[in-house]
C-alpha cells in the first residue's frame, strides 16, 4: 500500500451546474435544451440575458456528477467581483442524500470559467457504504480508528476529481472517507479509496502515519 506524501486535508469550496430545462429566479426559462430535465435556478445579482446564458453554458460544460448520478436541480448564486462574477453552484440529485458544491469564477470579458474549489458529496448510498467498507479494510486506517476511539464516529465521504487525485495517487476519481473527532485536540483520519477496486490507496491522520521508511505522512 502506498501511503500519501502531502495532502492539504480539507477540500473546501463551493458550487455546481449542468444543463437544463431551466429557470432563472422569477424570469422565464432560458431556451437552452428542451431535452434536458435538470432544473437550474439563478439567484444573486441582476444579470443581462447574454451574461446569464454565458454563465449557464460555461458551468454546464464544466460540472460533472458521479458515475450513474444525474443532477435533478442546481442552484447558481452569482456575486459581482469587479468585471467578473463569483459563482456558487449547488447540485442536487434525487438519488443522493447530500449535494455537490462547486466554487467558480466567471471572467466575463473572455467568457472563461475557473474552478476555485469544490465539496462533492452527491454519491449514491450504496457506493458511500462500499467506500467506507474499503477504508475499514485497510490495516493502518483500522488501527488509527481504534487507537483514537473513532469507530463510533460517522465518516464523511467525498469525491476527488482526477486533477486533485493526481497529486496523491493517479489522475482518476477517488473517494475520500474521513473520520473527525472534534474537541480541544481534534483527531482526523482520512482514507482515499479507489472506487474501481474499492481499496484504500492512501491513509492520512493529523497525528501522522509512519510508513515503512519511518517517515511521517501528512497530506
Amino acid at each position: 500500500m502506498k501511503i500519501g506524501e502531502k495532502i492539504v486535508a480539507v477540500i473546501v469550496a463551493v458550487v455546481a451546474v449542468t444543463a437544463v430545462g431551466i429557470y432563472l429566479g422569477l424570469k422565464p426559462a432560458l431556451d437552452l435544451d428542451s431535452d434536458l430535465s435538470t432544473k437550474v435556478e439563478l439567484s444573486g445579482i441582476e444579470l443581462s440575458d447574454v451574461t446569464r446564458r454565458g454563465i449557464i453554458s460555461a458551468v454546464s460544460a464544466e460540472i460533472m456528477p458521479y458515475r450513474g448520478v444525474r443532477y435533478d436541480k442546481m442552484n447558481v448564486s452569482a456575486t459581482k467581483n469587479g468585471e467578473d462574477y463569483d459563482l456558487k453552484v449547488i447540485c442536487f440529485s434525487d438519488k443522493c442524500e447530500y449535494p455537490d458544491v462547486y466554487d467558480f469564477t466567471y471572467y466575463g470579458a473572455g467568457k472563461e470559467l475557473v474552478l476555485n474549489g469544490y465539496v462533492l458529496e452527491a454519491i449514491p448510498p450504496i457506493e458511500r457504504a462500499m467506500a467506507i467498507s474499503g477504508a475499514l479494510r485497510n490495516e493502518d486506517a483500522s488501527n488509527l480508528l481504534r487507537a483514537n476511539n473513532l469507530e463510533s464516529v460517522t465518516p464523511t465521504v467525498r469525491r476527488l476529481l482526477p486533477e486533485t487525485a493526481e497529486k496523491f495517487y493517479l489522475p482518476k476519481t477517488l473517494l475520500s472517507v474521513t473520520w473527525t473527532k472534534f474537541g480541544e485536540k481534534p483527531v482526523v483520519v482520512s482514507v482515499l479509496v479507489d472506487p474501481e477496486e474499492w481499496k484504500a490507496v492512501e491513509v492520512w491522520s493529523n497525528l501522522g502515519v509512519k510508513n515503512k521508511g519511518g517517515g511521517v505522512n501528512e497530506w
